[in-house]
């Protein structure tokens, strides 16, 4: 079975150990991407950190790089970057960080990719999960005594031997198009990465997407097959 998936989020946070935010470290990590294919139009000191972030037209949209004395988190939701883009962006934007922050280690990276797709065989993604994929009678709600307005799943898998990444997998409706199935992977990874090394973060981005459209989508498939007519 062949989705077109669309991806509506990616999020990086990268963990170190805490620092004292200095603004004019951050100040010159922006002018360095300012010139940079990876660039942020603005600068913002608030309450909790640093950010750098660009203007976006799409309601709801981010691109941005939060600062904070523990973390990095580079967001960008509902701006159209391409995976490969956004695996380019966090390591651009972490080499940079790193030599001007001065962090000797990155303790800890988590990764988080929010799709949607639609099944073939049904219209609505309340109906695909619940009977499709989890084989529950319509009748099985009526204790309830009301529609269901959302209905998904949460998967969780552990480190295993060989691998370094625990998956936290949800795949529900979507409440904003009753057609779409929501797809999100938190990907955690707590190996150290030193400095020189962060090339594996932004692969560790690819792995995380790939979860979702090698693993997630082949798991759905298996049941997005016509209803059977009753005989």
């Amino acid at each position: 079975m062949n989705y077109d998936p669309r991806t509506i989020a990616l999020l990086s946070e990268i963990i170190y150990p805490p620092i004292e935010l200095q603004a004019t470290a951050v100040q010159a990590i922006h002018n360095q991407l300012f010139s940079d294919e990876f660039s942020y139009q603005n600068f913002a000191v608030t309450g909790d950190g640093i950010s750098l972030s660009n203007q976006l037209e799409n309601p709801g949209g981010v691109s941005m790089v939060n600062y904070l004395p523990d973390r990095i988190q580079v967001r960008e939701e509902l701006s159209g970057a391409h995976v490969d883009d956004f695996e380019r962006r966090v390591e651009q934007v972490l080499r940079i960080s790193l030599a001007q922050l001065g962090l000797p280690v990155l303790v800890a990276h988590q990764h988080v990719v929010r799709s949607l797709i639609n099944a073939k065989s049904f219209t609505d993604s309340r109906d695909f999960l619940a009977a499709g994929v989890c084989q529950l009678d319509p009748t099985a709600f009526a204790p309830f005594e009301r529609p269901v307005g959302l209905f998904g799943m949460k998967l969780i898998f552990p480190v295993i031997e060989g691998s370094d990444d625990f998956h936290q997998l949800l795949i529900e409706s979507f409440n904003q198009d009753p057609r779409s199935v929501f797809l999100e992977n938190v990907t955690t990874y707590t190996s150290p990465v030193m400095p020189d090394d962060v090339d594996k973060i932004a692969h560790n981005v690819r792995r995380t997407y790939d979860f979702v459209r090698n693993r997630a989508l082949a798991f759905v498939a298996q049941y997005d097959k016509p209803k059977k007519a009753p005989e």
